[in-house]
């Protein structure tokens, strides 16, 4: 992997660690971009699951 691809992967909000990580277990670019991208779903559908549990404390008695 060249410099210009780590500057993008970079820019894409992955780290340093995760970008030498993911290349020793033999990732491409284009699998780190697809694999980061996965995880902010996750993250994102794991807050919206929080809020909704939050709600639902809320208005229980």
């Amino acid at each position: 992997m060249n410099k210009q691809d780590k500057d993008e992967l970079l820019n894409q909000g992955l780290t340093q660690k995760e970008i030498e990580d993911l290349t020793q277990k033999g990732f491409s670019k284009e699998e780190m971009i697809q694999s980061h991208q996965y995880d902010n779903e996750i993250n994102k559908g794991s807050n919206f699951i929080a809020w909704i549990v939050d709600l639902i404390t809320w208005f229980l008695p």
